[in-house]
């Protein structure tokens, strides 16, 4: 076969759409997390530890009390608007179907408003030792948990118009504003400025959604029609088992964070706060575009199932090939981020996020394969695989800290990314008749290796060693993934046509 043909039939094998919406999503991403990054760095400088260990604390609980307001709604909304948007165009389905989840959003607001402000006694008496202090700080965030059932509600309408652009722009402007509103409360108040923060954060980035949306479809609700509220009720009933799924991934989250403060320090819940943090960063440069544009692409294949395992096995491939450089070269250079971003004082977390970071690569086969329940609407199958996913989360994670401190929790996320992607596999092969490719095994005989031999290198080796060792599993892993990309893409050729052609 000839170059070009070779390149013709790499366009019609669905890398290319991959690459394209990988590209958009993952550049945004990539400004969102610098933007964070450096938010992180100030935050860090300005708070400290302690003060991050408070700060997640609060994240934890908000966190918790919005998935149990959101009812599903950022997964069964965006499928329901797409399916009127699929069979009818944009004609008036479209705009009752976006008032119907508006309406319920502002329901579920006020419902999740007023619970957590009830509850904040006892979440101030879980997340402190008993202490009741602390419980109006909580009832002033229970306005962030409103702000969040609204905000839901409106990035859900974005997404099932297949507004993609503007779902990536409402990201990198929502990133721009928790930036410019945080640094100034932490710089001017320090830790009392925690809590304005979070709520000036939280309206903030109400608006930016409700100012994206609002341009297109104008804001309608009917919250006292019986029609509206009796439609909405096939939305929430889709969405109860993601809730409960929601409900399970930050009660898992806070519970270990509750462990970390009560049995550890602050100190160390900051180190695991923000070694958490700049995972998901990474996390975030490849994912982001799984639910933005892989979600819809594989629902609408959903019945046919040769079709959707072959998405969803060129989807891990493509995944594998971005991910796995990334994770070596992040685990190789990650000493040198507490001294430049953040502080000396956060240096406890290099070796807990290198052995977590690792988990990524697991992720990166596990996330693909899980969409199949989510694309065939099969709830139940979802939250059996989260239930088991954070139930052994909680339990290995709380294990390695109780035994071996920070490493313990960063051995922990590695063996969390292998557990959930080898049960949902499993899964996936009973239910949906799933089986990997020869390709992604093959993928996975050549990196795997690598990551094994990268672990190695950066607990062992130091110096000059430790440098020639690390740069060369950077530059194997890359060189394998250049190399898939050229047989398989367009995107090396047109990289290299755009290099001949810049006058030098």
């Amino acid at each position: 076969m000839s170059q070009k043909q070779e390149h013709t039939a790499a366009k019609d094998s669905g890398y290319e759409g991959i690459l394209k919406y990988a590209g958009i999503f993952g550049g945004v991403q990539g400004l969102v997390s610098l933007i964070a990054l450096l938010k992180v760095s100030i935050v860090s400088r300005l708070l400290g530890p302690v003060g991050v260990g408070m700060l997640e604390v609060y994240n934890r609980s908000t966190e918790l009390g919005k998935k149990a307001t959101d009812l599903g709604i950022s997964y069964s909304a965006v499928q329901a608007i797409s399916e009127q948007r699929g069979e009818c165009g944009d004609g008036d389905s479209v705009p009752y179907a976006i008032k119907v989840v508006r309406s319920w959003s502002l329901w579920l607001a006020v419902f999740g408003t007023v619970l957590f402000f009830c509850l904040a006694p006892v979440l101030s008496r879980w997340s402190f030792e008993g202490d009741v202090t602390y419980t109006h700080m909580f009832r002033m965030l229970s306005l962030t948990v409103g702000c969040s059932a609204l905000m839901m509600g409106e990035v859900a309408v974005l997404k099932g118009a297949r507004m993609l652009k503007r779902v990536a722009w409402y990201q990198l402007l929502c990133a721009v504003a928790m930036l410019v509103i945080a640094v100034p409360c932490y710089y001017f108040w320090h830790f009392s400025g925690i809590i304005p923060s979070l709520l000036i954060t939280a309206v903030g980035l109400l608006g930016v959604a409700c100012w994206h949306s609002f341009k297109v479809y104008p804001y309608r609700v009917a919250l006292f029609s019986k029609t509206v509220l009796v439609d909405g009720f096939y939305i929430i009933r889709q969405g109860l088992n993601y809730t409960l799924a929601g409900l399970l991934n930050s009660g898992a989250y806070y519970l270990v964070s509750i462990y970390l403060f009560t049995h550890g320090n602050e100190g160390e819940v900051g180190c695991y706060s923000y070694g958490n943090l700049l995972i998901s960063y990474l996390s975030m440069l490849t994912f982001a575009a799984l639910d933005n544009e892989f979600f819809p692409r594989l629902s609408a294949v959903n019945k046919d199932q040769v079709r959707s395992n072959g998405l969803v096995n060129t989807q891990v491939e493509l995944l594998m090939v971005l991910i796995t450089p990334l994770v070596i070269c992040f685990a190789v250079c990650l000493p040198l981020v507490p001294r430049l971003l953040l502080d000396v004082e956060f240096m406890p977390l290099v070796v807990m996020s290198q052995w977590g970071v690792m988990g990524l690569f697991f992720k990166a086969m596990m996330l693909p394969t899980a969409y199949l329940c989510l694309s065939k609407k099969d709830s139940r199958i979802f939250l059996l695989q989260e239930v088991l996913s954070y139930t052994f989360m909680a339990a290995i994670m709380i294990g390695g800290f109780k035994y071996y401190g920070l490493p313990g929790l960063g051995v922990g996320m590695l063996l969390t990314g292998v557990f959930d992607w080898f049960t949902v596999w499993i899964i996936s092969l009973i239910c949906y008749n799933f089986h990997y490719s020869s390709r992604v095994w093959h993928l996975f005989a050549l990196q795997f290796p690598l990551l094994v031999a990268t672990l190695v290198v950066v607990i062992a080796a130091s110096g000059w060693l430790y440098v020639l060792l690390g740069t060369l599993c950077v530059a194997s892993s890359m060189a394998f993934s250049v190399r898939f990309l050229y047989r398989n893409t367009d995107f090396i050729h047109r990289l290299l046509v755009k290099v001949r052609r810049t006058p030098r």
